[in-house]
């Protein structure tokens, strides 16, 4: 059907406000995507500081864990070597001391091993039951902690200790060194070692905190580690 003369003005019209919404379509999705794109930017601009800012605070953790690791091991060694005169001594009845711990143990160690072993009164610094509730009567008492003013007395009793059965009053009793936790599991880790040199009658000592000497034609052979002294027992004796 022909087309009437007002369709034929309207025409151009029409296709303006099709390419002007178009038009308008477009900068919409222009925007929109400018707007992303910033948007975009910002984001991985904010990842990149988040970036930096978590390495910074991965740098600062790992210094604060080896200045705390270097403050734990000064702590240990502080701690091991305030204690390094102490001695414990386990089994004696609760009251034996009467009120007098001190005294009592500068006695007590001379009786037990014999006067002959000490060529002067044993000095004693301080002496206590371990800090826990008195138990009740019949139980198994606190052990006492001294610490020995020499630390040769100290060392001579813990030998006097090891080479024979000690009693008070019919009662079997033991004297171990009072070494912190962290010490004892390093002095544990050269016990087999031990068992080997003492095995080979090899002469040997474990110096404090937790290092081996071993006696070797006329040397003295120093070692840390469980691991350095087998290897050299392995390869040497």
């Amino acid at each position: 059907m022909p087309s009437t003369g007002d369709e034929e003005e309207n025409l151009p019209l029409v296709w303006q406000k099709i390419e002007q919404s178009i038009i308008r379509s477009i900068d919409v999705r222009f925007n929109e995507s400018a707007d992303l794109e910033e948007r975009i930017g910002g984001v991985e601009n904010k990842a990149v500081n988040h970036e930096q800012r978590i390495k910074v605070m991965e740098t600062s953790l790992e210094e604060l864990r080896q200045q705390n690791k270097t403050l734990r091991s000064k702590l240990s060694d502080l701690e091991g070597r305030s204690r390094r005169n102490n001695l414990k001594i386990v089994g004696i009845p609760e009251g034996e001391e009467k009120g007098r711990p001190t005294d009592f143990v500068s006695h007590l160690i001379p009786k037990l091993f014999g006067a002959e072993h000490f060529d002067k009164p044993l000095a004693v610094d301080m002496a206590h039951r371990s800090l826990q509730p008195k138990p009740p009567d019949g139980s198994k008492p606190r052990t006492i902690i001294a610490k020995i003013h020499s630390l040769q007395d100290k060392e001579k009793i813990i030998r006097l200790g090891r080479q024979r059965t000690v009693e008070y009053g019919g009662r079997r009793i033991f004297i171990f060194p009072d070494y912190t936790a962290e010490v004892m599991e390093q002095r544990r880790s050269f016990k087999e070692i031990q068992q080997t040199l003492r095995e080979k009658n090899i002469q040997h000592s474990l110096r404090f905190p937790a290092r081996l000497h071993v006696h070797h034609q006329g040397q003295v052979k120093a070692f840390s580690s469980p691991a350095e002294a087998k290897n050299f027992v392995e390869k040497e004796l």
